[in-house]
């Protein structure tokens, strides 16, 4: 890593703190400028915007969520409990870093173009580890299904789409609260549980 990527790395890694801490809206590029004993042109030579600089946070954590996840997958065997660790897992990242999902947000008139690149980047990583679940599962016996991608994508917009159902506010974007998201959570299990259950009576018939 040269020292370029070293100074990005670094300023990425202040800023996830003070996001996490405080939020996006409550946090000037200003502080995170005097947090790294930068000036403010410098960091803006790093990231133009607070948007870009957040952008980049949340696919720093989104990268470091999967690596988690895939590492707790290499001992697993059972598709029902792999699956169940990726929804956990999801969860106990969105409970650390919650402030990150800031309700500032919502009042966006659109979605910029660094943070569609990074959720249509998170969803991407999500449906290849799903996939490679039921592929794996698919190959020892376990389930059965012809497309584990096309699987992956069905189950991953099923698991979004609770997101709508459970929300209280429907006006809110995309951000529920703490504990919509673990309501959510106990519905995404329960609908892993049956959607495996269908594939596994797909290959017994």
């Amino acid at each position: 890593m040269d020292n370029h990527d070293k100074k990005r790395a670094l300023i990425i890694e202040t800023a996830t703190k003070r996001f996490a801490h405080f939020g996006i809206a409550k946090t000037t590029m200003t502080e995170i400028a005097k947090d790294l004993s930068l000036s403010k042109a410098l960091l803006y030579y790093y990231f133009p915007d607070k948007i870009s600089l957040y952008a980049a946070v949340l696919e720093h954590i989104a990268k470091k969520m999967f690596s988690k996840i895939k590492q707790g997958l290499q001992d697993m065997d059972n598709s029902e409990e792999a699956v169940l660790h990726l929804i956990d897992m999801r969860l106990a990242f969105t409970m650390k870093y919650y402030n990150l999902f800031d309700q500032g947000l919502n009042s966006l008139n659109e979605m910029p173009d660094e943070l569609a690149r990074v959720i249509q980047l998170v969803s991407d990583l999500e449906i290849k580890i799903l996939a490679d679940i039921f592929k794996k599962a698919n190959e020892r016996g376990e389930i059965l299904t012809e497309d584990p991608t096309q699987a992956a994508e069905i189950f991953l917009n099923a698991m979004i789409g609770m997101r709508f159902c459970v929300l209280k506010d429907k006006k809110v974007m995309f951000i529920p609260t703490k504990e919509e998201f673990d309501e959510i959570s106990k519905m995404q299990k329960k609908l892993a549980i049956i959607f495996l259950n269908g594939l596994r009576f797909q290959k017994q018939h």
